[in-house]
């Protein structure tokens, strides 16, 4: 009867090693994104938004502004969305800033 209880220890401590190990193995690396505050930004043409000295080209967005507060969202080289204030977004195709 000891013989059975630490074969019973031994599944108990091994199981949450095996279990982590699963679940490591299926795992992607997730990257964070990287937030940045567009104070009063305001649409000045279809698909051209400007930002203090910032202006953002967009493709096919329809989001209109006279002045509020977004964010945009890096996600990896050239790679950005604008996130307003009610939660819709716009993919970005360009940021630009001006001197």
């Amino acid at each position: 009867m000891a013989n059975g209880l630490a074969t019973d220890s031994l599944n108990m401590r091994t199981l949450p090693i095996l279990v982590l190990f699963v679940l490591l193995c299926g795992a992607e690396a997730i990257t964070a994104a990287d937030y940045y505050q567009l104070p009063n930004i305001k649409r000045i043409d279809p698909d051209l938004y400007r930002a203090g000295k910032v202006v953002i080209v967009t493709s096919s967005c329809l989001h209109l502004t006279s002045g509020e507060e977004a964010l945009l969202k890096y996600e990896g080289p050239g790679e950005y969305e604008i996130i307003w204030g009610d939660h819709s977004t716009c993919e970005v195709q360009r940021v630009l800033t001006l001197d």
